[in-house]
Parts: structure tokens; C-alpha cells; sequence
């Protein structure tokens, strides 16, 4: 996975900024997704549900999120090696199903 950095500045007048960043390599996995619809509109409000799961064992619930506005979502840290699922659910119709592994 990528590293990312956020950081604010507001310069003043006349001002040059120049800067270096060097973000330490991120270990951690995590999950970015959208939810659209048919025709590519983001889904705003629907509900995403993480679980963790396995081959001798339940899913259990580890997270919940609604999406922005945009559609998005995310989850993280995960494990890496863990198989999870993701069920997304609007006006409480299931929309998708999702298992994934982090790696």
C-alpha cells in the first residue's frame, strides 16, 4: 500500500514554500471503496458493513460506515492474511457482497 501525507500551508504575500516530504513506509492494509449505482452515481448513505470471517468460523461485525456524499468508504487498520467480507446495504436492500484478504 501506498504512503499518504496531508498537510495545510497558507503562504504569504510574495512568499516561495518549497518543502520535502518523506513519509516512513505505512505497514498498515486497509480498504477504500465507493459505492455507485447503475448508472455510476455515487451512492450517498448506504450502509457498509465490515466483518471478519474464516472457513471454520461466523462473520463477525468489526465496523460500520456510511458513505459521503461521494460514495466513499473506508476501513483499516486490517490484518494481513485475514479474510474479511463486506456487505453494503441501502434502504435496507443488500446491494453487494464482498470477501477480500488483506495482503
Amino acid at each position: 500500500m501506498s504512503t499518504y501525507s496531508k498537510f495545510y500551508f497558507r503562504p504569504g504575500r510574495g512568499e516561495q514554500v518549497n518543502t520535502e516530504i518523506m513519509p516512513e513506509q505505512d505497514q498498515c492494509s486497509a480498504i477504500c471503496g465507493r459505492v455507485v449505482d447503475g448508472k455510476s452515481r455515487a451512492v450517498e448513505n448506504a450502509l457498509v458493513l465490515l466483518f471478519r470471517t474464516g472457513e471454520e468460523r461466523e462473520p463477525s461485525l468489526l465496523s460500520r460506515f456510511c458513505t459521503d456524499e461521494d460514495g466513499h468508504f473506508m476501513f483499516g487498520p486490517l490484518e494481513s492474511d485475514v479474510l474479511y467480507l463486506i456487505k453494503v446495504f441501502k434502504n435496507d436492500v443488500k446491494i453487494r457482497e464482498l470477501e477480500i484478504r488483506a495482503e
